[in-house]
């Protein structure tokens, strides 16, 4: 087998191997509308409102705090600001 074969064997490999975290990347998504959803409905009994920026606040640190990279804390706090918009914006 030649280098360009075990190279483009391997790529598959890893390909697979991200379709694999992909699927669990999008159940733990779910997951976590869930959770965000069921947060929502008890808000208004809680007497909280619908937005809360400092709770934001704490989830970016958070991340931050066990974030090991490759990805930048910036990163994850674009991919994360993303994830919260979307979670105000979605209907039960």
């Amino acid at each position: 087998m030649s280098k360009q074969d075990d190279a483009q064997l391997r790529i598959a490999e890893l390909r697979a191997q991200i379709d694999d975290i992909d699927e669990k990347i999008v159940r733990l998504l779910n997951e976590r509308a869930y959770q965000a959803l069921a947060i929502r409905e008890l808000k208004p009994e809680a007497q909280l409102g619908l937005y809360d920026p400092k709770r934001e606040e704490e989830i970016f640190e958070r991340l931050a705090s066990f974030n090991e990279g490759p990805l930048f804390s910036d990163d994850l706090r674009t991919i994360y600001s993303t994830i919260l918009r979307v979670s105000k914006e979605m209907r039960a």
